[in-house]
């Protein structure tokens, strides 16, 4: 028993020290496997006890019995006087007086019913019961109503005492609860005259109960408090002797009990329990005063918690009372509250300070410091007693604000306030430096860790951040940073054998301390001045010395972390910081004062000055810092045993010292800051000691095997650490060089650390592996000698020292890093600048003078890299004159081919120019010495499709060289023959060709024998000439040399002389054939072919010596060859008449020399018939050679090997363009192809690259041009050899330009030299993926019959080229890389390679939107519509209507939007343009061809320009628009019927463009806007005709578009989308076309689906927007009209499931937020309303009908009474009557009544709230078998949270008797149990459920009737007194569970189950049981859930209530089931 429980230590088994909370988990746990194990071992016999019959109510009573008539039960005594008839007539009698209650209309006449029943019991005092009790006291207590007068008062309590007298003890005992109902309650209503009469009452009846009054103990305190409230009042005094008296009879542990759980759940009844606790409470001094007045642990916990939650009352008087307790009677002191205990209650108490009121913080400050007198005392005594307690609770009050698992259950404000009250808490607490100084000390680092954790979660941080920014300035900056230096002192370096989780430790205490850097605004001057130099010296000597730390590549990450940290405060620290102090003064100063400055020298230990100033010893313990820190950041300390931590401080950053009560009044040390000079020399001294033995050490290690570890490209350690060092030296040297910039022309320091540092930074410059070193190095080098006096730039001036830097940097312009050229040069002008004038000159002009030729043409081109990457330097011809000349020099007759080669491509690739060309002699070419031998070479057509798939190859004629000779004679000889050429021009030339060979000349027979060519007819072996002149002669002597190759014996001996004898050759015939002034076609022809039969030659071989050669060379044949072909045509007409080419307008710098190149003048023979003779035989020519030629193009541009090449290639074809215009199918087209085959892989390879997406991965253009798998070959072969692919795509994308523009502007384009059928033409093209988008252009190439048009051509398969544009816009986007590819580059890498290609995504950023800007104007409807396409075939998802934004990509249409010379108002009249031109038979204002005819629909393209409307397109643009949009929509509304096809896309468009104009501020004209209302209202009505089906019987949609086999008909509507449908639909450009994918879509292929997205866009856009729309409130209600004729009305009158028509709900929802609307709606939806299976819906169904019903019952309350109307209680008067559908009906108009109230607002219906409780009051009368009983305790439970508490004071005494009638219904019969019974008990402990979770303030005196509401709940075994109902209805349970068949219990889910504290729950979640049984668990179990949710201090979860509620009241979706 609780009274004879003795000392906790006594009576607390050792083993079971568990709490509350553990105990009742475990409570729970052990019933429920119980429970189950007994059901399953249950007998399945049934039941054979007899079950009660209906409960019927008449006047309010109850009846267990088949008999209607009887009222209630009759007791055990009363069944003894049932013989008695004089019994019979009192029974009679009361019953009459009690039924003429229902008579009583005035308080009088309660009087006189009083009077009645008094003397009613009063004619029979013979008789010590009462009958019909129940009656009696709930009319008893309604008469003790508030309201009435006190003499209704007074008469009601002389009935009581008369019926306590007559009972007696006994009886009023066993029916406590019954005669308590109403007497508890009225105390604190009772008037000053009533309360003496009851009090007596209690006195003399209550208290000779003694100990049977335990289990309403409860209640009576709660009864008798009020009368405490007032301590002046008249029975003040003697309720204190009441209450003393009370608890005098129970024991005092138990009877405080009740009064800590009073405080706890009854704010309102705080005052006065702390009114008699001051009074009555004793002191409490120790653990016998504890065991006696507070009794055991459970109930001192309990007591904690009633004291925390009073100390955060609201009521300022309340804190104080409970302030004033604890000074009084709780000192701690005495130690009588547990550890954990005072942790609760001191977080409450210090929460206080936040109330900022002066007299609680007293009472505070005299709780926590004790009475001691001085402040030193009072010092020690916090310190003893207080100091950890208040510690932790800070501290539990900074994690649990950042701990992420409570913020999902608070809102924004509320989880600021949480986060913020710690750190205010701690501002007002530093008001009182004893108290605030010791705990500031203690959680200064957890309050860090708690910010860090909130600044991560990124929850709300900036105002957190700020209060913590207040706190931290309010705290001594001395404390602030002996803490964080202390905190970095202990984490680094850490201990040499600690493990990798240590090191995790040390470094997040590092980032903690960067954290606080950073998010903290350290503006005090102390701090600025004297704490941040302290602290950075201190940390770069720690670094210094971790250098040398034996373990300094483990705690690498430790020392990277701290050079961030010497960087962040280096830039904290003010500049004058860094100046020396300049006193007038300097022995001023008494050195034999005792309270001299200590100051800093220079020689001093800085790491030992810093540590005394912040009195840390150097043997720092580390477990007293890193572990409890860092241990912190997870959260509290682990639990302890709590004897042990009892009396111990808690864990803190530092250990407590033996003296605490000096601790925090310690003087702080009298020490000077480190400033001015002595500081930068500190920092250089150190800095630089950091480098030298990082560089000598680690960076570049010595050569001895143990010195260093090496990290460089040997890869001996890993490549991280290398990144780490690289860090950590770059950070070193930024430091060091940060510093220097301070220093003036006076500063000088040591000479030897100034040349260990020179050595070590030239040791990173020159023997660096990695770039960042030498970065670092150089740049930090270049900056430090620009100060003389702090480093000597002497060094950096010797040669040999330069060259050597030179070497490292040399290496990286290598064409293997492209990325790092730009910051390489950079760093070479830094040398540069730094160096003595032409010495990085010279090195470089070495460089080029190599006598290595590979390697010097390597330095060539890395030459050129320096040169093209400082245009932005005027001065580098200057600077790098001589390195310019050799490159220029190589141009001379002197150079060897490969230089020139190389010269050439370097000035086209740098300086875009060209020059130099060469000749020969006769004779000596001739040379019989010369010995040729004739050989053939097969190429294939590899790369090519030929036509009809022909397998073909081409064989190259060619020579072989079977010895050597003179060939550098040759080569002299050629040189000079191509000097005359150029010098003697046309005169030379028409010399050479005037003049024939003589066939008796000595030359003949060399002629024969070397060329074969015979003057004689004799000679069979030549082959015969009539004449040869000198020109031929030459022409065929170069032609020979240039075929002939030297043999494999002798090719590397005379390769090189022979490639130099080949290009002068070319060179003359280049030169022979351009400068002439007349057309020869068979010296043409000759030269022409033999040139690109060397040019296949070469790219087959690989040689590229030649090519740009040939290529000039050919191009001058191909020019010949076109102007032959037209010199019969007039020339000037067709001059006049051609159309200007982009070809002939635009020349690039790079084309110059093909443009340039001398074409013939034609000279127009007088003879017409010669003319065509001509011109037919150049058609012939350009005909046989056109294969041949695209063979040569195509090969070029695809193998790798001819990769350098590109751009000569891509100027040649470009300038041979026009000499192309009779061949477009079969040479421009392949060109064509090729070109963008190649853009799509270049893009490929630069998405790779840099993206890093793998290959089967790829999206973009990639997947959309149908090259979903790359051949890995092809990519292999783009390769970059040099340039890279982004240079590459430039020469592409400008080629495709070039060729694109030619085909759509060049009118005499055209296929007159197609080649005839019967020559079998191999009309090659690209070899393309079988499901490239170009695939369909180039079999153009072989279609056999019909006319193309270039133009036409070009614009059908202009979509496919823009959408590979599209992608390179895309992949030339900043790469997002992960944290691993980052650190794995290094950081001056990333830097490089991002600039490096924001360099080249700018150039082809340039050239895309050139590109596009051309196309624009040239095409732009096309243009317009092909980016339409590309946006549908990219985005399908778009066609669908109900596709979102963010379900799109948007790029193409920003791209659009952006092109160059573009305007949204042309871009969107364009799109309507097209839309008429797409519709049939509507009328276009200039008919035009359409190109891609059926790829694009009319709606499609409206549904793109409502999109690019909608996402780019400024409103006051869209307005401007309007005029046009205006007459496009009228277009399509005056002809409805026939175009209603396209009706709902025209409702979304004209949706965006009227919102604009009603937005815009440009369209003020009300005609304007009137005309775009009606405009846009025809529309609307139009779409609703269709959302009805209104327009025509069956389908409207298309035929060719809908249901296109029988097969869709059945699918569902709800799960089709267009990303599922077109899953498998290659989106490709050519293949399939956007009106394919329109198909697809839902809209397009369903009826119902279509008018579903109608339905949806006017609920979610149209109906939200109308008042902007449309504005008038006629016109809107005449709009809504017909939505509601058309489309509401029909869906709501279907009733097929209320589920189903959401859209429809939503509609109705957005109406309802337009009260005018009103009248339109109403009579549609209460016809559903009042439909039987209104209730049979899902919840979020439910949800739109809480806000349609909320509106209904406030616009028109009327409703409200015709619904109460609708319950009828008396029985029907029709002759045929159904009853069990009258109950039905009346259960049904409950509910929805209920529904009503739950959908309202709270207190909305208190006016109507007195009918409400009559209606409840006439349904409770009925048979209580009716189910309508389920629904009154849904209803009543809807109530309590619907109505405030001050509302039903007076219905209580109804509900409290109702619910105890119907729990005695089952306690005193032996109840059926039938399904219908249990559900009604199930809906009545659900009442009492609700009632316990809400924990109501009015229901807390009457809960102990129904459960045990004391600790004792946890003593099961006690019976004292009167048992609450739940344990009767426990007992009765388990008597019946051995009769009854085995039932499973409930099962409770986890939201059943008792929460930890935070959110209170309703136990019973289940909508129905089949047996009473199953209540078994919540009736044992809801007493220990109620105690432990107020043990707990939990609130009511309100939306988990409202959910359950709103569960019980649905039926649920009849479908979903």
């Amino acid at each position: 028993m609780v009274d004879k429980i003795g000392t906790p230590e006594q009576q607390r088994p050792k083993s079971s020290q568990m709490s509350i909370s553990q105990r009742l988990f475990k409570k729970i746990s052990m019933r429920s496997l119980s429970e189950h194990s007994e059901a399953s071992e249950a007998s399945d016999a049934s039941r054979k006890a007899p079950l009660p019959s209906d409960m019927t109510g008449s006047g309010d009573s109850l009846s267990l019995s088949t008999d209607s008539s009887k009222l209630e039960q009759t007791t055990n005594k009363e069944q003894a006087y049932q013989s008695d008839p004089r019994f019979r007539k009192y029974v009679q009698l009361i019953e009459k007086n009690l039924n003429s209650f229902d008579a009583v209309n005035e308080w009088a006449d309660i009087i006189s019913f009083l009077g009645r029943l008094l003397k009613s019991f009063q004619a029979y005092p013979q008789f010590p019961v009462i009958p019909r009790k129940h009656t009696v006291a709930k009319r008893l207590a309604q008469c003790l109503n508030p309201g009435f007068p006190a003499g209704v008062h007074q008469k009601t309590l002389d009935v009581y005492a008369y019926i306590l007298e007559t009972i007696g003890s006994d009886s009023l005992a066993e029916d406590l609860a019954l005669w308590s109902l109403g007497l508890f309650p009225f105390v604190q209503y009772a008037a000053m005259q009533v309360k003496p009469q009851l009090l007596s009452i209690f006195e003399k009846y209550y208290f000779p109960l003694k100990r049977r009054l335990r289990p309403a103990m409860r209640g009576f305190i709660i009864a008798l408090l009020p009368a405490l409230d007032e301590e002046g009042s008249e029975f003040f005094d003697k309720v204190v002797v009441l209450m003393d008296h009370l608890a005098e009879t129970i024991d005092l542990p138990f009877f405080h009990g009740c009064m800590w759980r009073t405080m706890i759940s009854n704010p309102g009844l705080r005052p006065p329990a702390l009114n008699y606790l001051l009074r009555r409470l004793p002191k409490i001094t120790g653990q016998e005063d504890v065991a006696v007045v507070l009794g055991s642990s459970e109930n001192i916990s309990l007591m904690i918690r009633a004291f925390a939650a009073t100390l955060g009352d609201a009521q300022l008087l309340v804190q104080r009372g409970m302030l004033e307790l604890l000074v009084q009677d709780f000192m701690i002191k005495h130690r009588v509250i547990p550890h954990d205990d005072l942790v609760i209650l001191m977080k409450s108490a210090l929460s206080i300070v936040l109330r900022k009121d002066m007299s609680l913080n007293r009472r505070l400050y005299a709780w926590l410091l004790g009475d001691q007198g001085n402040s030193q005392a009072n010092i020690l005594y916090f310190n003893t007693y207080g100091e950890k307690a208040a510690t932790q609770a800070v501290r539990s009050m900074l994690f649990a604000s950042a701990d992420s698992g409570g913020q999902r259950q608070l809102e924004h404000d509320a989880f600021v306030a949480e986060a913020q009250k710690p750190y205010k808490i701690l501002i007002s607490l530093l008001d009182k430096w004893e108290i605030g100084q010791p705990i500031v000390q203690n959680i200064f680092v957890d309050s860090l860790v708690s910010l860090q954790k909130h600044v991560r979660q990124r929850l709300y941080c900036a105002e957190i951040l700020q209060t913590a920014n207040m706190w931290m300035e309010m705290v001594e900056p001395y404390h602030i940073w002996t803490k964080l230096f202390e905190l970095f002192d202990t984490s680094f370096p850490g201990k040499t054998n600690a493990q990798g989780i240590k090191r995790e430790l040390d470094l997040d205490n590092l980032k903690l301390l960067e954290f606080t850097l950073k998010s903290y605004k350290f503006t005090d001057d102390e701090i600025r001045h004297m704490h941040l130099p302290l602290v950075l010296v201190g940390i770069v000597q720690k670094i210094q010395e971790s250098v040398r730390h034996p373990s300094f590549i483990e705690i690498l990450p430790l020392v990277d972390e701290c050079v961030q940290l010497i960087h962040i405060i280096l830039r904290s620290i003010p500049e004058n910081t860094f100046w020396d102090r300049r006193t007038s003064n300097t022995n001023n100063s008494d050195s034999s004062a005792p309270d001299k400055l200590r100051e800093f020298h220079t020689g001093m230990d800085g790491l030992a000055y810093v540590r005394e100033f912040y009195c840390i010893r150097k043997t720092h313990q580390r477990s007293v810092s890193t572990n409890t820190i860092v241990g912190k950041q997870n959260g509290l300390h682990a639990d302890r045993d709590h004897e042990a931590t009892e009396d111990e401080g808690d864990l803190s950053t530092t250990a407590p010292s033996s003296n605490t009560g000096q601790q925090y009044s310690v003087t702080r040390p009298q020490f000077g800051p480190i400033r001015g000079t002595e500081l930068i020399k500190e920092l250089t001294k150190q800095l630089t000691q950091i480098l030298v033995e990082l560089v000598n050490s680690y960076i570049v290690p010595p050569d001895v095997q143990d010195a260093g570890v090496d990290v460089g490209v040997d890869g001996k350690r890993l490549r991280s650490i290398g990144c780490q060092l690289e860090r950590i030296l770059q950070g070193v040297c930024s430091a060091l060089t940060f510093v220097s910039t301070y220093t003036d022309d006076e500063f000088t320091w040591d000479s030897s650390e100034q040349s260990q540092l020179i050595r070590a930074l030239l040791m990173c410059c020159q023997e660096g592996r990695e770039f960042g070193i030498v970065d670092a190095g150089l740049s930090t080098f270049t900056q430090l000698v620009k100060k003389p006096n702090f480093l000597n730039g002497a060094e950096i001036k010797r040669l040999s020292v330069l060259k050597r830097i030179m070497n490292s940097l040399w290496v990286f312009l290598s064409p293997t890093t492209p990325l790092l050229h730009m910051r390489t040069v950079e760093l070479i002008w830094l040398l540069t600048e730094a160096s003595l004038p032409h010495q990085i000159e010279t090195i470089i002009t070495d460089y080029l003078i190599s006598k290595d030729d590979d390697e010097r043409l390597v330095n060539y081109e890395k030459f050129g890299v320096i040169w093209e990457l400082s245009e932005d330097k005027p001065e580098t011809a200057n600077y790098f004159s001589r390195p310019m000349f050799l490159i220029l020099d190589l141009l001379n007759e002197k150079a060897s081919p490969v230089d020139r080669r190389v010269c050439e491509t370097w000035i086209r690739t740098h300086l875009r120019s060209y020059v130099r060309l060469l000749d020969p002699f006769v004779t000596t070419m001739l040379s019989n010495a010369i010995i040729r031998r004739p050989t053939e070479k097969v190429v294939a057509y590899e790369h090519q499709t030929l036509y009809e798939d022909q397998s073909n190859n081409v064989v190259i004629p060619y020579y072989l060289y079977m010895r050597p000779f003179d060939m550098s004679t040759i080569d002299y000889l050629f040189t000079h023959l191509i000097s005359l050429t150029r010098f003697g021009a046309l005169g030379f030339l028409k010399a050479c060709k005037g003049h024939n060979v003589d066939p008796s000349a000595p030359i003949v027979s060399l002629i024969e024998s070397s060329l074969h060519i015979s003057l004689s007819e004799n000679d069979d072996a030549a082959k015969f000439t009539s004449s040869l002149s000198f020109l031929e002669l030459l022409v065929q002597i170069a032609i020979r040399y240039l075929d002939t190759e030297p043999c494999e014996k002798y090719r590397q001996t005379m390769i090189r002389p022979v490639r130099s004898i080949q290009l002068h050759a070319a060179e003359f015939l280049y030169q022979a054939i351009s400068k002439m002034d007349s057309i020869d076609m068979k010296l043409t022809k000759c030269v022409q072919e033999k040139a690109l039969l060397k040019l296949l030659f070469c790219i087959s071989t690989g040689d590229l010596e030649l090519q740009q050669k040939l290529l000039h060379l050919v191009h001058s044949t191909m020019a010949i060859t076109a102007a032959a072909t037209f010199v019969h045509k007039n020339s000037s007409t067709e001059k006049h008449n051609q159309r200007k080419s982009s070809i002939d307008s635009i020349t690039s710098e790079t084309m110059m020399p093909y443009a340039t190149d001398a074409v013939p003048r034609v000279a127009i023979p007088t003879n017409s018939g010669t003319g065509a003779a001509q011109a037919a035989e150049a058609i012939a020519l350009a005909s046989s050679t056109s294969a041949l030629f695209v063979k040569c193009v195509l090969d070029a541009f695809t193998l790798s090997s001819n990769r350098s090449m590109i751009q000569h290639w891509m100027d040649f074809v470009l300038a041979s363009l026009p000499h192309l215009r009779g061949g477009f199918r079969h040479m421009v087209l392949p060109i064509l192809v090729a070109t963008c085959d190649q853009i799509v892989l270049c893009n490929t390879t630069v998405r790779l690259l840099i993206h890093g997406e793998p290959l089967s991965h790829l999206k973009g253009a990639d997947q959309c041009t149908g090259q979903k798998d790359i051949d890995e070959g092809r990519y292999q072969e783009q390769r970059v050899l040099s340039g890279g692919p982004e240079q590459d795509i430039l020469v592409f994308l400008n080629g495709l330009e070039k060729v694109l523009m030619f085909c759509m502007t060049e009118r005499h384009l055209n296929d007159d030299w197609y080649p005839d059928k019967e020559s079998r033409p191999l009309l090659p093209i690209p070899l393309l993926p079988e499901n490239s988008t170009l695939k369909a252009l180039a079999q153009l190439v072989h279609k056999e019959s019909g006319v193309v048009k270039p133009r036409d051509t070009a614009l059908y398969y202009l979509p496919v080229m823009l959408h590979i544009l599209l992608d390179v816009w895309r992949v030339f986007r900043l790469p997002e890389w992960e944290d691993e590819t980052s650190n794995a580059l290094g950081v001056a890498k990333k830097h490089a390679v991002l600039q490096s290609f924001s360099y080249a995504a700018n150039h082809v950023k340039i050239r895309l939107n050139h590109i596009f800007e051309r196309l624009y104007k040239y095409c732009s409807v096309d243009y317009i519509e092909g980016f339409t396409e590309i946006f549908f075939m990219e985005n399908p998802i778009a066609l669908e209507y109900e596709a979102t934004r963010d379900q799109y990509d948007l790029v193409t249409i920003e791209v659009l939007a952006a092109t160059p010379s573009g305007s949204s108002q042309h871009i969107v009249s364009t799109l309507l343009e097209g839309i008429r031109q797409r519709t049939p038979g509507m009328h276009a204002h200039r008919r035009r061809h359409i190109q891609r005819v059926g790829k694009l629909t009319d709606t499609s393209v409206l549904r793109f320009a409502e999109i690019f409307c909608a996402s780019l397109i400024k409103v006051d643009t869209l307005a401007h628009l309007w005029p046009i949009i205006h007459t496009f929509a009228k277009e399509y509304l005056s002809q409805a019927q026939t175009y209603k096809t396209i009706f709902p896309g025209l409702m979304r468009f004209l949706t965006v463009a009227v919102d604009a104009v009603m937005q815009s501020s440009v369209t003020d004209d009300r005609k304007t806007r009137r005309d775009a209302q009606d405009l846009y209202q025809r529309c609307l009505d139009y779409c609703i005709l269709i959302s009805g089906r209104s327009f025509d019987q069956g389908l409207w949609i298309r035929r060719s578009n809908v249901y296109e086999d029988d097969d869709s008909i059945n699918t569902p509507t709800d799960n089709m989308s267009l990303s599922d449908t077109m899953s498998d639909i290659n989106r490709n450009l050519s293949a399939s076309n956007v009106s394919d994918l329109e198909k697809k879509a839902s809209w397009k292929s369903r009826e119902d689906v279509m008018i579903a997205q109608v339905n949806t866009y006017l609920a979610t856009t149209v109906i939200p927007k109308l008042r902007q729309l449309i504005g008038d409130q006629d016109r809107i209600n005449s709009l809504l009209n017909n939505l509601i004729y058309y489309v509401i009305g029909p869906a709501l009158r279907t009733r097929s499931t209320f589920n189903k028509i959401t859209v429809i709900l939503d509609q109705i929802c957005e109406m309802t937020h337009m009260p005018f609307t009103y009248k339109t709606w109403r009579k549609e939806v209460w016809d559903v309303y009042l439909d039987n299976r209104f209730f049979y819906m899902s919840p979020a169904t439910a949800k739109k009908w809480k806000v349609i019903i909320q509106t209904i019952f406030t616009l028109e309350k009327e409703r409200f009474m015709e619904l109460v109307g609708r319950i009828t209680t008396s029985p029907s008067t029709a002759f045929f009557t159904n009853k069990d559908q009258e109950m039905l009906n009346r259960g049904l108009n409950l509910r929805r009544l209920a529904y009503v109230i739950f959908c309202g607002s709270r207190d909305q219906y208190v006016p109507q709230l007195p009918v409400i409780q009559e209606k409840i009051v006439e349904l409770l009368k009925l048979e209580h078998g009716e189910m309508v009983h389920v629904e009154i305790y849904l209803f009543l439970r809807i109530m309590l949270v619907r109505f405030s508490q001050k509302h039903l004071l007076n219905f209580w005494p109804v509900l409290i008797t109702e619910l105890m009638r119907l729990f005695n219904a089952f306690l005193n019969n032996t109840v059926s149990d039938r399904p219908e019974e249990a559900q009604i008990a199930l809906a009545g402990c659900k009442f009492l459920d609700l009632l316990c979770a809400l924990e109501m303030d009015a229901f807390q005196i009457y809960q102990w009737i129904f459960i045990r509401d004391t600790v004792e709940m946890m003593l099961r075994g006690t019976k004292e007194g009167p048992m609450s109902m739940m344990d009767l209805f426990s007992e009765k349970l388990d008597e019946q569970d051995e009769m009854v068949v085995g039932m499973d219990p409930v099962e409770f889910s986890g939201s059943s189950i008792p929460s930890t504290g935070q959110l209170k729950r309703p136990m019973l979640t289940m909508r129905s049981i089949g047996s009473i049984q199953q209540l078994a668990f919540f009736v044992d179990h809801v007493a220990l859930y109620a105690y432990q949710s107020s043990f707990t201090l939990a609130k009511p979860d309100m939306p988990f209530i409202e959910s359950l509620l709103q569960t019980d009241l649905l039926e649920g979706d009849i479908e979903s089931d």
